[in-house]
């Protein structure tokens, strides 16, 4: 069973509110403290949370997704 993560679904509605958060980019991996945890986002917009701060590899706990239409539009390169 997955536990809930409040801070997660707060970063998805922001990110995913075009309107209001307009200016909002991401870059794929790149880490970001919020609420005390440490999260990433990973190609096509998929969230997680960092388990261990500092760890190199890749990993920690899915925590949901932006849309492919929201993710493009923030995601702050371009797939070739």
């Amino acid at each position: 069973m997955l536990q809930e993560d409040r801070t997660a679904e707060a970063i998805l509605k922001r990110l995913s509110d075009t309107t209001n958060y307009p200016d909002d980019t991401l870059d794929p991996y790149l880490e970001f403290s919020e609420g005390g945890n440490l999260y990433y986002f990973t190609p096509g917009g998929f969230l997680y949370r960092r388990e261990e701060p500092g760890m190199k590899e890749v990993g920690g706990v899915f925590c949901g997704y932006l849309t492919d239409e929201v993710w493009h539009y923030r995601a702050d390169y371009h797939y070739e």
